[in-house]
Parts: structure tokens; C-alpha cells; sequence
């Protein structure tokens, strides 16, 4: 079945782009899956294929294009059974019960995130690189069986060309878009599950001190020691290894990436809006040997507004400043030991530089994601394809200082963000490929998304194809459906230097963020009820 994809992905790709792209996308699927064996003909002038597979052998009933294209169902959206009347089935014509995918609830969870962004000034273009690692945790609520708790965890690196600051001065307003770039990104993760909610919390700490153990043990200064009689026993202990659980999944995805900060000044206060992008594609492989091919885009910005202090009393300044170096010194001890602790001279340093800015204000998150995935069993079956949409905001307190700086000197700037609200929401479409009817469309509609990411960079532009349509009608009238909203806090924490380099346009910066994700209300989708409770997810 993987190579059915993959030539049918092929054929879009030489069917060509243009005001006839639909026919033609149609025309192409139908004839890869005319020759795999999935349709009978191709004989419909707009090539839609006639699916095999009624138990009579019949076509398969047809499916309405939805009018209104993507989005998310909801009770004022009717996402039941299309509104074209169907024909009745004859008594030699058994109608066969939808089969539709099991339920599964993401309930309560945590999430946080390490990055390292690096930014060389070169003559005419800024060189810029990124590395982050992230983990995460839920609990998972299966109905009928135990609950359990996912971990993931893993990293991406990403780098591209980053445009020097384009300047804005146009009557009141003075700023411009800083940090305009384009390039790769590439994830990869690892996930694990266990059945109590103890050992899933303390697997992060315990996955990163066996990989430390195992870098002290090769590392050229200790290795020489642990040979040395008395010492090299007690090392041999301390970095003896303890053997982790198998990952139940491993990921990898890759694809285009970019992003960009306008930044404004209006009378007395900043504004900014970093905004990033990733359209991303990718496999996962579990250890049953299960494979899901999937494409993923997500788009983040947080509008940022902030009032600099230095025009209030030098005393509200002074706790300012300590308020955000005592939460640096909270995460530090939380990140590296109780031991970590502010030197000294960066607190009287801070205190020198209270005049160039200390600055307040709120941010607000904004996150958009769309996913779709096409699961294969180890066989090469198709078994099951899926849509996620998540859509989060967050409101944050905010705190701004910054160290040195002046005309030509470096700054550095250390950011508090303290959660104020938050909220999320994800719904979930699932739907059974050993249905041929479904199978065809679902099919189709993945090697269109992957086509669209590839010319035009987001495989949301598939949900505007007519097998889009067909497929988003399916998800509702066929398939599972679920909603699940949750209260999200966000606490996060961010420094660096800035203005590096002959020509000012380098920066070393460092962010950090730590979130909490409580599920506050489930709905599951039943024909001829809309959205109704799903009380086995709150458990």
C-alpha cells in the first residue's frame, strides 16, 4: 500500500497545475487506484472513481461534497449525514453498518520546551540556527480499559537565511520586521507509555541522567579514571547504566520553516508579534510494526505589548528587576540543582543598568495547528486515517530587563512570563480504512495533501480540493469524532545577547517555556444528537 501512495503521489505530480487542477487530480488518483485494483473504472468524465465493495458488489453509496469546505464541526454547522436525499436499498441490497474507530481521550497533561537560537551576521544576509528539545506527558482514557500515560520526548534543529531589520517610520509609528527568515526544520521524537501516572512523571529526569551517564562514561577526561583502582569503582557505580523501557513509537518529520518579528513603537509603549511557521511531513513506526505517514502545520504568534518603567520610581524599578532575576533562579535550581544560584556580580551589574530598561506589559499566544495522518498496518493495509486540529491561547504576564546596552555596546535581555489564562481546544476525526469507500478517499485526499505542501507549502490548501470535500464530509458522516477543550498555563522565561558582531545584527538568545494543559469538558459527535457529553473521558 505504500508504494500505491507513493505512485499516486507520483501521478499528481505529472498531471500538472492548472484551471482544470481538480479534474486532474481526480483523473489521477483514479487511474493509480484503477490499477491497484481499489476502482473498478474510471469512466466518469470528472475521473471519480467507482468504488468496488458493497457487499452486493454495487457501487458504494455516493458522498456530497460539503459547501462550506474545512473547519470545525459544531452544532451550528449539521456535520450529520449529507443533506442529499439517499436512495432506499433494495431488499437484494443489504445497507451494511458504518464501522467507525474507538475513541480515545487525551485528558490532563504537562509540556516544555529548551531552545537555543543562534544568529551570524554575514555581509549581505544573516545565517541563523536553531536547536530546541521538548518533552511532554498525558493521560490517556481509552473506554473499557485501564488508563494510561504517554511520554514524548525528543528535539529538532533547524537553519536558514535570516533578513537584516527592514525599518518602518511612517508618522507616529517607528520600528520594523526584524528577524525575517526561511529554512529546514527537522523533529524527531521517541514516546513511551506506562500505566501510573509516577513513573511517567519521573522517566524525563531518569531518560536525561542515563544519557548524561553514558556521555561521562566516553568522555576522553573520564574514561582514563574509571581505570584507576579505588576511584574507577566508585565511578563505575555512579555511572553505571540502568536500562530504560523500549519507545512503543519512534517519529521523524522534516519540511520548510520561517518566521518574523514586526516590531513597533507607539508613544510609550512596544509592540511586537514573533510569528513562526513549520509545514512538516514526516513517518512514525510503533513496535508492532505499524506505520503513519503524516503532515503537519502549525502556525504561532504572541502579540506583545509593554510599557518601559524607567519613568516610574527607581524603588518600583529595583523590584522589578529582582522579581525577574529571582524567577531565573527559581527555574535554574529547577533545571540544574539547588545548587544554581544569580553570581553576585551580575545582581550589582544589573543594578548599573537599571536606567536602560526595565519594561512590563502582556503577551498573548496564539497557536494553530492542523494534522493529518494515514496509518498502515505491518502488512501494508491501510487501516485507519485521521485529522487533529489544536487551536490555544494564553495570556502572560510579562517582564523585561535589559543589561547594558547603549549606542554599539551588547544588551542582554532577561524575560519573565507569568500565566495569567489560558485555554485550548482539539478535535479529532478518525476514520476506518477497511471500508474500500472510505479507503479510496482517504487515499486520495493524503497524496493531495501531500502535493499542496509541496507547491504550495501547507497541506491545509488540501481541505479546498474536492477530495477535501469529500473527505471532510466522510470524517462526519462516517467516521468518530471527538472535542476536547482544556485550561492551559504557560510559564515562560527567555535571555540572551544581542547586537553581536561588527555589524550589530547577531544574537545569542535563549527561551524557555513550561505549560499545563486541565481538561475542563469532552464532547463526542452522535448522529441525529451533535455534540454530546463523552463522560468516559472524565476519569
Amino acid at each position: 500500500m505504500i508504494s500505491l501512495i507513493a505512485a499516486v503521489v507520483l501521478a499528481l505530480g505529472l498531471s500538472g497545475i492548472g484551471g482544470t487542477v481538480a479534474n486532474r487530480i481526480y483523473l489521477a488518483v483514479c487511474k493509480v487506484m484503477e490499477a491497484g485494483g481499489l476502482v473498478d473504472s474510471c469512466a466518469n468524465s470528472d475521473g471519480r472513481p467507482e468504488a468496488r465493495g458493497t457487499p452486493t458488489g454495487g457501487p458504494s453509496p455516493s458522498i456530497t461534497s460539503t459547501p462550506s469546505g474545512p473547519g470545525t464541526p459544531g452544532p451550528s454547522d449539521s456535520p450529520g449525514p449529507s443533506d442529499s436525499p439517499s436512495p432506499s436499498p433494495s431488499p437484494s441490497s443489504p445497507v451494511r453498518p458504518v464501522k467507525r474507530p474507538e475513541p480515545v481521550c487525551t485528558a490532563d497533561g504537562t509540556a516544555g520546551y529548551d531552545d537555543i537560537t543562534v544568529v551570524v551576521p554575514l555581509r549581505f544576509v544573516n545565517v541563523r540556527g536553531s536547536v530546541r528539545v521538548f518533552y511532554s506527558m498525558a493521560k490517556i482514557v481509552t473506554p473499557g480499559k485501564p488508563d494510561r500515560w504517554t511520554v514524548a520526548l525528543g528535539a529538532f534543529g533547524e537553519g536558514g537565511a535570516q533578513a537584516p531589520e527592514i525599518p518602518l517610520n511612517k508618522g507616529p509609528l517607528s520600528g520594523g520586521i526584524n528577524g525575517l527568515w526561511g529554512g529546514l526544520n527537522i523533529t524527531g521524537a521517541q514516546y513511551y507509555t506506562f500505566d501510573n501516572e509516577k513513573d511517567a512523571r519521573e522517566f524525563p529526569a531518569r531518560y536525561a541522567a542515563e544519557h548524561a551517564k553514558f556521555i561521562a562514561r566516553h568522555h576522553p577526561a573520564v574514561a582514563p579514571l574509571m581505570r584507576v583502582p579505588f576511584l574507577g569503582g566508585m565511578l563505575r557505580d555512579l555511572l553505571k547504566p540502568r536500562k530504560l523501557p523500549a519507545p512503543v513509537r519512534w517519529s521523524v518529520e522534516a519540511g520548510p520553516a520561517g518566521g518574523f518579528t514586526p516590531k513597533l513603537k507607539i508613544g510609550g509603549f512596544d509592540f511586537s508579534a514573533a510569528t513562526r511557521y513549520w509545514s512538516l511531513s514526516g513517518v512514525q513506526r510503533d513496535k508492532d510494526g505499524n506505520t503513519i505517514l503524516n503532515m503537519r502545520d502549525k502556525i504561532l504568534t504572541d502579540p506583545t505589548l509593554t510599557f518601559d518603567l524607567t519613568k516610574l520610581p527607581k524603588q518600583v524599578t529595583q523590584r522589578g528587576a529582582e522579581a525577574v532575576l529571582k524567577e531565573l533562579e527559581v527555574a535554574g535550581k529547577a533545571k540544574f540543582g539547588p545548587y544554581f544560584e544569580i553570581p553576585d556580580k551580575l545582581r550589582d551589574y544589573i543594578n548599573r543598568s537599571l536606567a536602560n530598561g526595565v519594561k512590563t506589559g502582556v503577551t498573548v499566544e496564539l497557536i494553530g495547528q492542523n494534522e493529518y495522518q494515514y496509518v498502515v498496518d505491518k502488512n501494508g493495509n491501510p487501516v485507519k486515517f485521521t485529522r487533529n486540529v489544536l487551536t490555544s491561547w494564553t495570556l502572560r504576564g510579562r517582564e523585561n530587563v535589559t543589561l547594558g546596552g547603549g549606542k554599539g555596546k551588547t544588551e542582554i535581555p532577561l524575560t519573565r512570563q507569568i500565566p495569567l489564562d489560558g485555554g485550548r481546544q482539539v478535535t479529532s476525526y478518525s476514520l476506518d480504512l477497511s471500508d474500500p469507500q472510505n479507503r479510496n478517499v482517504a487515499t486520495g485526499v493524503f497524496a493531495t495533501g501531500m502535493l499542496t505542501q509541496k507547491t504550495a507549502g501547507s497541506a491545509i490548501f488540501t481541505e479546498y480540493t474536492p477530495f477535501g470535500q469529500q473527505m471532510d464530509d466522510l470524517l462526519r458522516t462516517r467516521g468518530t469524532n471527538t472535542r476536547t477543550t482544556y485550561d492551559e498555563s504557560v510559564r515562560g522565561r527567555s535571555a540572551g545577547l544581542e547586537g553581536l558582531g561588527r555589524l550589530g545584527g547577531g544574537a545569542i538568545r535563549y527561551d524557555g517555556e513550561d505549560s499545563q494543559t486541565t481538561l475542563t469538558k469532552a464532547e463526542i459527535w452522535r448522529d441525529g444528537f451533535g455534540w454530546v457529553p463523552w463522560n468516559e473521558c472524565h476519569r
